[in-house]
């Protein structure tokens, strides 16, 4: 059953309590190069190479050997993958820990989100107001709706500066199969403020709705557009924006705002109480 919407034409951030320089034992790194980006599989030394550099580190971690096929990490080895970063206009690390650092990472609560196994994580040294934060997780472990494939790591090379409930709004938009283009546009953080201050709101209400559009709107300025959503209980952070997105889709109303073209945009959304995750999408021509 698809999670429920509505439409009208505190930030969730997270960093890694675990040290870099603790998460295992120092040793040579190995550093390898292809068009641009490096690799370091040691995560103390990744993570300090990423803050020297102001990149962004992006981490694939599988907690234990013999697991899955490295599939994620032949992905990131293909050259038209790592052109796709290297050309992204920020810089990049890569890193591949070894199974025992993957451990020790995926056991800190700031990783809740990779559902307890493996998968990849965005840790932002390149931008200051998400410095050192944790903004994506794509977690392998299947979900009630979202199911990892290797291709979803190219989406990370593009998605804006932004919260990780943010750019994980924004990567479910651009993962639908019919390819919404509201994302399209320029990411305005006026607006991203807007959808975090509204889904915040809702969320502490633990009601759905477009209170304050009025004021809202008028603030905004200009031809402005909101869609809301509300998921069923009890999901993680990305099978509730899938789920909030497939909602949007049910109506003609809420996917022309998703899916058509718009100058400016801004997503975010915050969970409740209730375990009801509240997603707002604002749209500015």
């Amino acid at each position: 059953m698809p999670a429920r919407s509505t439409s009208w034409m505190m930030p969730a951030v997270c960093c890694l309590a675990i040290a870099a320089a603790d998460a295992a034992p120092s040793r040579e790194p190995s550093l390898a190069t292809v068009n641009g980006v490096p690799r370091l599989d040691d995560y103390a030394s990744a993570s300090e190479a990423a803050r020297a550099t102001a990149a962004m580190l992006l981490v694939v971690v599988e907690p234990r050997s013999g697991g899955p096929a490295d599939d994620v990490g032949n992905h990131l080895d293909r050259a038209e993958v790592q052109e796709r970063f290297a050309s992204s206009g920020t810089p990049w690390v890569f890193c591949r820990p070894d199974p025992a650092t993957a451990a020790a990472l995926l056991a800190d609560p700031g990783l809740r989100e990779m559902r307890g196994g493996g998968g990849v994580f965005v840790v932002d040294h390149a931008h200051d107001a998400w410095q050192g934060r944790i903004v994506s997780i794509l977690p392998r472990t299947p979900g009630k709706y979202y199911r990892f494939e290797p291709r979803h790591v190219n989406e990370l090379a593009s998605l804006p500066a932004a919260s990780l409930t943010q750019r994980s709004m924004i990567l479910a938009v651009r993962l639908h199969p019919e390819h919404p283009q509201s994302t399209a546009g320029l990411f305005d953080p006026g607006l991203a403020a807007e959808a975090e201050a509204h889904s915040a709101h809702q969320a502490r209400v633990r009601r759905q709705g477009h209170h304050g559009w009025n004021v809202r709107s008028q603030r905004l300025g200009g031809a402005a557009a909101e869609v809301c959503a509300e998921s069923w209980e009890h999901q993680d952070l990305l099978d509730s924006c899938v789920d909030c997105v497939a909602s949007w889709r049910q109506s003609s109303g809420h996917w022309r705002a998703v899916s058509g073209g718009h100058a400016a945009y801004g997503y975010d959304i915050r969970r409740g109480s209730n375990s009801i995750w509240y997603a707002t999408g604002i749209f500015r021509e």
